[in-house]
């Protein structure tokens, strides 16, 4: 893919194509942005764009099409599903080490999941960059970057996409949908495009609509029925997060519909149950559980017992209805 064909991020695809047209070409880039908004997509175009043998992201050259099989020997990718380690920056200087004579560009994906020692590894490559070696970092949360490491990096914001654009990516990607179902996606994608093809999936609509339901139910529970409820709550970690994640949603939509500013919800769908529920909080206990859902998000990614989370939040969403 070309950058020119890249929606949605016009800022770092032209700050990309006019490195690529003038040759000035930093040693390293730091793309940062939510998950889904095409940090990896654009980086990926760039190296194809740097790799072409007409510079044009071609297709066809013998570096293009290498790429598209994902074996050009000169494209690399760093990604873990814990955290980068010392060894593997070790080893990533032992293989850049040699004298290039044509770009050879590595891409690090969750550059924030380096160690300390790792991180540290790295900021010594960046300050003697090898020639015709290009980084590309990727992350999410730009605020656990070494700021050393940021500061010898070329540093591009991807911002959220807009609803509109979330829905016409979509619409590209799946056929003969419903519209409706679009629209709904859209909005609940929050501006990124990999979170709405999450959500696509009807089991994810399912379970949206199941904790919608929860939530329209829990200020009239008795304390027996929320606890029943955090007890029969299936214990997934990765489901509850998104749980919570949906929450957080509902209750920023309860917030929007008490203070009459209802021209971004998230929940468009469920406006009627949004006006009657809302009635049932106070401003200051609806900017409570919002924080409290924030804090038990941090305490879920710490590894802290699912259980305890939800028994925990769904019993002070309760109390907070009583305010």
């Amino acid at each position: 893919m070309r950058l020119s064909e890249i929606i949605g991020q016009p800022i770092a695809t032209t700050t990309l194509a006019r490195a690529i047209e003038t040759n000035r070409i930093s040693h390293a880039y730091l793309f940062h942005g939510e998950a889904g908004v095409g940090k990896e997509t654009t980086a990926r175009s760039f190296v194809n764009h740097l790799l072409c043998e007409t510079r044009q992201a071609c297709g066809s050259c013998s570096s293009c099409q290498s790429l598209k099989r994902n074996n050009n020997p000169y494209f690399h990718v760093l990604e873990t599903d814990t955290s980068i380690k010392i060894q593997e920056i070790r080893s990533l200087k032992r293989d850049t080490q040699f004298k290039q004579e044509q770009y050879n560009v590595w891409l690090i994906k969750d550059a924030d999941k380096m160690t300390l020692q790792a991180a540290n590894s790295f900021l010594k490559l960046l300050e003697e960059p090898p020639e015709y070696v290009v980084w590309i970092l990727l992350t999410t949360n730009l605020a656990s970057i070494l700021p050393t490491i940021v500061s010898r990096c070329q540093v591009i914001s991807f911002p959220r996409l807009s609803d509109d654009i979330v829905r016409k990516l979509l619409q590209e990607k799946v056929n003969n949908a419903d519209q409706s179902k679009i629209d709904l996606v859209a909005r609940m994608a929050r501006g990124s495009i990999g979170k709405a093809l999450d959500l696509w999936d009807d089991q994810f609509i399912e379970r949206r609509n199941w904790v919608v339901k929860q939530l329209v139910k829990l200020p009239t529970m008795d304390i027996p029925q929320v606890l029943g409820l955090s007890l029969t709550w299936e214990e997934k970690r990765d489901l509850v997060i998104r749980d919570l994640e949906q929450m957080l949603e509902w209750y920023r939509d309860l917030w929007c519909v008490k203070t009459k500013a209802t021209d971004s919800l998230h929940h468009i769908d469920y406006l009627h149950e949004l006006s009657v529920t809302c009635e049932k909080y106070t401003k200051e206990s609806l900017e409570q559980i919002t924080s409290l859902i924030i804090e038990m998000l941090t305490y879920l990614n710490r590894n802290v017992r699912v259980r305890f989370v939800l028994g925990h939040l769904l019993l002070q969403m309760r109390k907070g209805a009583l305010a």
